[in-house]
């Protein structure tokens, strides 16, 4: 346990190391979600098209989208979706399983209407939010909207789970000055107050938060 707190920190203080964590976990999986089941999918992709309500003509990006199972529902229902990754498994997935457009993130151009970061952004370090922010307004169009869905919420951080150990109080207490969600992955708990300073400074004009479908997690929608 000593060594997992230790790993916490250091995730949390130098961006260069949890970004190694983090890459040396993604692209060597294909693992997206504990539950990979085809209903888990179709729960998100429903929830997601209630939240979002986009047009049929709407360019949509799902940045960050794994696989691709849930651009996929969109693309088979008609919406014109495009996809992104940093893994290459995962992009080799998205087009080889299910014939989407895709690319490696760092490769993506064009102006999107809707940019949806679905159980990713967390991903992102803190000291790296704003610059991503940054590149996500540019791909935007003007009055585009940028969902930043199903993101653990440092004020729901209790509620991850009952009946902790003495240790994992210990963990939530570290998390408080260390925010870190997820040590072997290198996820971070999202700060509102936080995220809508770095928002701004990126160009949004709008950032309006909302609770998710998880006791946890909260949705964040930044308009152009």
């Amino acid at each position: 346990m000593l060594k997992k707190l230790i790993k916490m920190i250091g995730i949390y203080l130098f961006s260069t190391y949890a970004r190694k964590v983090a890459n040396d976990y993604w692209q060597n999986t294909t693992v997206t979600h504990s539950k990979m089941e085809e209903e888990q999918f179709d729960f998100y992709y429903n929830e997601l098209i209630k939240l979002i309500k986009p047009e049929k003509n709407s360019k949509i990006l799902d940045y960050g989208g794994g696989n691709g199972e849930i651009a996929y529902k969109f693309q088979k229902n008609g919406y014109n979706i495009y996809h992104c990754d940093i893994s290459k498994k995962m992009v080799n997935n998205a087009k080889e399983k299910f014939n989407l457009k895709s690319c490696e993130c760092k490769e993506m151009k064009g102006k999107f209407d809707i940019i949806l970061i679905h159980n990713a952004f967390f991903y992102i370090h803190p000291k790296l939010q704003e610059k991503y922010l940054k590149h996500l307004f540019s791909l935007l169009k003007e009055n585009g909207t940028l969902f930043i869905t199903d993101t653990p919420d440092f004020s729901k951080r209790f509620f991850v789970k009952n009946n902790y150990k003495w240790y994992e109080y210990l963990y939530l207490f570290l998390a408080r000055f260390f925010p870190v969600y997820q040590i072997d992955l290198a996820g971070f708990y999202i700060k509102h107050k936080d995220l809508s300073a770095k928002a701004k400074k990126a160009g949004f004009k709008t950032i309006k938060k909302l609770d998710s479908w998880s006791s946890y997690r909260s949705h964040w929608i930044l308009r152009r």
